[in-house]
């Protein structure tokens, strides 16, 4: 069942991929999400999606300042510029946290998944259907002490996977699938 419109980049489908690969069994988590979002936001391309709100929290707070120091009589309008400018900071510094907390229903609706990374891409099974990512739809990946995080080379990245390594039958495998990784894409 194809819903891409035919895109060769993303499809769905029922079976996983020939071939040997490393198989991981696991329920996500929003910490596990939060934790593989974290690195991207180091990349040049998380710290220009993070720019905005920066900018905001500096000029929000800053002209709230000068409309006070100026008149005083614009005590409510620099009150709402000082909140604007804090939660700006608090996205800058807790928004692999806050989109961890969007996806809470997707992955609780995922239940357990079981993901195999192999030459062609990454199958990821659950009890909604059965995605597969070919390593042309990925353009790179992290790896933090719990998981590995692969990303989608579009510019917003709006697709991935997330492969917690509690979810390896052993952690030897851990080195396995990091050479596998490493020979089909780029880490951040």
């Amino acid at each position: 069942m194809d819903i891409t419109g035919g895109d060769p980049l993303y499809r769905i489908h029922g079976t996983a991929p020939a071939g040997r690969g490393v198989e991981l069994r696991y329920t996500p988590t929003v910490a596990d999400m939060a934790e593989g979002l974290r690195p991207y936001g180091r990349t040049s391309a998380g710290r220009r999606q993070r720019l905005p709100f920066v900018l905001m929290g500096l000029v929000g707070p800053g002209y709230a300042a000068v409309l006070v120091a100026q008149d005083g009589g614009y005590v409510g309008s620099a009150v709402a510029l000082c909140v604007v400018g804090l939660f700006s900071w608090a996205f800058v510094l807790f928004g692999h946290r806050i989109m961890a907390g969007t996806t809470r229903g997707l992955l609780a609706a995922s239940g357990e998944c079981r993901a195999v990374v192999g030459g062609e891409g990454v199958t990821i099974d659950s009890a909604q259907g059965t995605v597969h990512l070919r390593w042309s739809a990925l353009s790179c990946y992290a790896e933090t002490p719990a998981t590995f995080m692969l990303f989608s080379g579009d510019k917003r990245v709006l697709g991935g996977a997330l492969l917690p390594k509690r979810g390896l039958a052993d952690p030897g495998e851990q080195d396995v699938l990091r050479a596998l990784l490493d020979g089909k894409l780029k880490r951040i």
